[in-house]
């Protein structure tokens, strides 16, 4: 039986959009035990995911956290892997790569310098995401899939009392990145133009964007709250009720757009604090909306969109 490590930090639209090359890599090594080396924030998430047999934390301590590397490096060497995918592909990884080959022997996929099956592609930096991990596993053998059913993130949202047709809010996004949301202003004039339609929607965000509800206005438009109340199951079920998705360039944003029908129409509002071309949300029917100040982007460029 392979052992095989995969290594994925960062955002969790980065681990999102991952999910392709981890499925990819346990499709064709069917009789392997695959674990994930990634943060602890991310344990809710992958817990859930079957073809993850185990998950470490690498929460990556400081470079002069000694201590930390030598415990890694213990663990790494006491679990003897066959293969290690590097979807990181950081200078940190990098790193990983030289002191776990002091210790071991094992093959490599990532950029380090030496490392038995190196992606060498010069315009990699200048691909999406899911392409460059696609280019990446074809250096090892692996062909990566183009469609993941997502139908393994289950809940019971039943008391949240949604019907079948529920129409998405992504207000947040990550609280150090303000440049990346398009203002609550903004997503409160939407809710107005909704009403005038009949529509109700549903908001969703996390903990953070609580504080926005309490914005006088708010009280001025129907809305379904929902805010810092769902988790990342929950979010995939919703994704499944809802015939229009509107949010943020963010990680929940990503976990909707691929848990979401095919018929559902996603709309993906960017900033120049991102490059679509590199990390936008893929899918049918997505479309992006970038502006170089997301605040730039009008109603009217939205409502465009809804006819």
């Amino acid at each position: 039986m392979q052992k095989i490590l995969i290594i994925k930090h960062g955002s969790l639209g980065d681990v999102i959009l991952s999910m392709y090359a981890i499925f990819s890599i346990k499709k064709h090594y069917k009789n392997s035990t695959l674990t994930i080396l990634t943060e602890k924030k991310y344990h809710e998430f992958f817990k859930f995911i079957p073809f993850v047999d185990n998950i470490q934390f690498d929460d990556r301590p400081k470079i002069y956290s000694f201590f930390s590397y030598i415990k890694l490096c213990r663990w790494f060497y006491k679990e003897k892997f066959n293969w290690v995918f590097d979807l990181q592909t950081s200078n940190r990884t990098n790193l990983y790569f030289y002191m776990f080959s002091l210790f071991a022997i094992f093959k490599w996929n990532g950029i380090a310098k030496k490392c038995s099956h190196p992606h060498l592609n010069p315009y990699r930096k200048t691909m999406h995401t899911l392409e460059r991990h696609k280019d990446q596993l074809k250096v090892a053998g692996i062909q990566s899939v183009t469609k993941l059913n997502w139908n393994f993130l289950k809940s019971d949202i039943g008391k949240f009392k949604l019907n079948n047709k529920c129409f998405l809010l992504v207000i947040g996004g990550s609280p150090h990145r303000p440049q990346k949301r398009w203002s609550i202003e903004n997503y409160i004039n939407l809710i107005k133009y909704l009403n005038k339609r009949e529509i109700c929607p549903v908001l969703i965000g996390g903990q953070s964007e609580i504080k926005h509800l309490s914005n006088k206005n708010f009280s001025k438009v129907k809305f379904k709250n929902l805010v810092g109340k769902t988790n990342y199951l929950d979010l995939a079920e919703i994704a499944r009720k809802s015939t229009y998705i509107i949010g943020n360039d963010t990680g929940p944003m990503h976990l909707l757009v691929q848990c979401s029908n095919e018929s559902t129409k996603k709309i993906v509002l960017f900033g120049s604090h991102s490059n679509p071309k590199l990390c936008a949300p893929k899918g049918k029917n997505v479309f992006i909306i970038q502006k170089n100040n997301i605040n730039d982007i009008l109603l009217n460029d939205i409502e465009k969109l809804l006819i």
